[in-house]
């Protein structure tokens, strides 16, 4: 993990300053930048679209494309899409939500058209590297030390 950059890592860090020295920074950045930009008025104009039957131009762009059940999908993945940029934030089972982001960050790449294409290759890169390092130091799986002990073998229990 990214926990520590140089210098020993063994010695006693202060809280504040190892905030710094992880990951947390390009997750929580990521995940405000996506909850700001995209996820909320992409569940704004999903809720518009459901429940005040809106005209909402996601529905169009996904059927535009030939992807199956445009008006079912389009406000899924709005929803989906929010849900990741909230679990991002605050940091909570950041690597599960960062492979289920990647399928959308790979429709974006090969679907949305040029315009889009840079947003989708820089969230699929952030998705990728957020599976390899976690959540980093100030997130809600370091509180309940979610994901720590996986791909460790289990200690006996005597």
């Amino acid at each position: 993990m990214i926990e520590h950059i140089g210098g020993n890592p063994a010695a006693n860090q202060v809280p504040l300053g190892s905030l710094f020295k992880t990951i947390v920074i390009l997750r929580m950045g990521a995940g405000l930048l996506l909850l700001t930009q995209h996820g909320w008025v992409a569940a704004q104009g999903a809720y518009e679209f459901l429940w005040e039957e809106k005209a909402w131009d996601w529905v169009k762009a996904f059927s535009d494309v030939g992807l199956p059940y445009p008006t079912l999908l389009a406000p899924t993945m709005a929803i989906l899409v929010a849900v990741v940029a909230v679990s991002w934030c605050v940091g909570f089972l950041t690597r599960l939500f960062s492979v289920v982001f990647m399928p959308v960050a790979l429709g974006v790449i090969t679907l949305a058209g040029p315009a889009y294409m840079e947003v989708g290759w820089l969230y699929l890169l952030i998705s990728i590297t957020l599976l390899l390092y976690g959540s980093g130091a100030v997130s809600i799986d370091r509180l309940f030390r979610l994901g720590q002990s996986w791909g460790q073998p289990k200690k006996a229990k005597w």
